[in-house]
């Protein structure tokens, strides 16, 4: 009988299944950290940028288009980066069919709830929204939707460090009203960047230390 015919025993099998689990986790996640920490300087410098607009008059302005452009780039690359390395996460795993539709409905959840904001605010503007208002609307409207997406995703793949960010999240949006425009944009920067940030760099530590204990397994 060859290393190869040998029957593991019960522990062997168990430290390998988890091992394998970890590794999977490890090609699943390892996105997550540059990810997280890209959105946090998406919110950071983006709402930083429209913050600027009017945020240090009359020593400073930043002109109107240019802070929009700065917001709508980074934005429009988060987004594009984000769909690539998420497809490129689950490359090699095999999926179920409720892990499939979960995805793909939660995946469309984000396009039918943007839009849906969007069209709901023109009905506002339709009845008088100003466009003081719709300054804050927008944007705060936005951020609370993501942070409900968020949670939403924690409850579906049991992802705790989302559900934090999730909270956090819509915290974040809930109080930025109460400090009227363009400070809201200024809390929004702070509040949800650090947070974005500082969820990047715990997740780092936590894929290298999901590594390391891989590879220790794998020489074990």
């Amino acid at each position: 009988m060859t290393n190869d015919d040998e029957v593991l025993s019960p522990a062997e099998m168990l430290a390998l299944a988890s091992n394998q689990q970890r590794s999977m986790e490890g090609q699943v996640a390892s996105f997550v950290p540059a990810l997280v920490t890209m959105w946090g300087v998406v919110w950071l410098f983006g709402f930083g940028a429209l913050w600027l607009i009017d945020g240090l008059k009359p020593s400073f302005a930043l002109p109107l288009p240019v802070a929009v452009a700065i917001f709508v780039v980074l934005l429009v690359v988060a987004i594009a980066m984000s769909a690539v390395w998420g497809s490129r996460s689950g490359r090699g795993i095999r999926r179920d069919a409720a892990s499939a539709f979960s995805g793909v409905v939660y995946g469309s959840t984000w396009t039918v709830g943007s839009l849906a904001i969007f069209v709901f605010a023109q009905g506002l503007a339709v009845n008088g929204m100003s466009m003081e208002l719709a300054n804050i609307f927008y944007p705060v409207a936005y951020v609370l939707f993501a942070g409900i997406m968020y949670i939403v995703g924690a409850a579906i793949w049991q992802a705790v460090p989302m559900l934090i960010l999730g909270v956090w999240t819509v915290i974040v949006a809930v109080i930025a009203p109460f400090f009227g425009y363009p400070t809201h944009y200024l809390v929004l920067a702070i509040g949800g960047g650090a947070g974005f940030l500082l969820l990047g760099a715990v997740s780092f530590i936590h894929l290298g230390r999901l590594r390391r204990s891989t590879t220790g397994s794998n020489r074990g």
